[in-house]
């Protein structure tokens, strides 16, 4: 991997302060600098994800606590010293309780169950790939994780790398992240072109973010959600402003 490019980067490398608030429905996904698409800066931006993607749009029922640039679906940071700090209240979040083995058989809600299933998935495929420094490119095909209750939890969590390495060999999935700009990103928009020009224009995003002089913000690329969590966004996209030292991550379903 470029040493310009860190995937599952830690939680300290990413945020600013709070670590355990944002380590509580935050996932770091991709953390890169700007000399990877311009050589003259020297900037950490990274590419995060949530761990309460189930069903509907994240952050539909709490307007209250949105932003300028949190929304349903889009999360606002401020950039201090190449690190997040998330720019909305807490209670912008739904889910956030702890299921531990003991309490499997008490009742909880699906986006509960989805919130501790992507937050599994999401470490398996992190020691996937510090083990065998590669994302993880198999056959991922077990229906004992998709029944209705909290056994698709217990399942998941019972996994490891090494099931994950027996899995079934999947061309389409080797030839997919061979695809891939770097062997991370769907795109990298190395000309900052308008998003409407590029070949992945968000068009079903809720919203592009714009800058306060009603601009739009910078589109600098995106990724796909599922290799790193359960249930995901197909394109997770960040923005960013460099004066306002301002970034955006917006979730695109197509």
């Amino acid at each position: 991997m470029n040493n310009l490019i860190k995937l599952f980067p830690a939680y300290e490398e990413v945020f600013y302060d709070a670590i355990e608030q944002h380590r509580k429905y935050f996932l770091p996904i991709c953390s890169f600098n700007l000399k990877l698409i311009h050589p003259e800066k020297d900037e950490w931006l990274h590419i995060i994800s949530v761990k309460e993607i189930y069903d509907g749009r994240v952050g539909e029922d709490k307007p209250e606590y949105y932003t300028a640039f949190t929304k349903a679906d889009m999360f606002g940071f401020d950039v201090i010293d190449g690190k997040y700090k998330f720019d909305a209240d807490w209670n912008y979040f739904s889910a956030h309780t702890q299921i531990s083995p003991e309490d499997y058989s008490t009742p909880y809600s699906d986006l509960e169950i989805e919130y501790h299933m992507n937050d599994a998935m999401y470490q398996l495929k992190k020691a996937y790939y510090q083990k065998y420094k590669k994302l993880y490119e198999k056959d991922f095909n077990r229906p004992g994780l998709e029944v209705n209750d909290i056994r698709r939890l217990e399942r998941l969590r019972m996994l490891t790398v090494e099931d994950l390495n027996r899995d079934a060999h999947s061309p389409y999935d080797e030839e997919r992240l061979q695809n891939k700009t770097f062997g991370v990103f769907e795109e990298i928009n190395t000309d900052l072109s308008p998003i409407e020009d590029c070949k992945f224009s968000g068009e079903n995003l809720t919203e592009i973010p714009h800058k306060n002089n009603g601009d739009p913000m910078d589109y600098i690329g995106c990724l796909e959600g599922y290799d790193f969590q359960k249930s995901a966004a197909d394109l997770i996209f960040l923005f960013y402003d460099s004066e306002m030292k301002k970034a955006v991550i917006a979730l695109e379903y197509t």
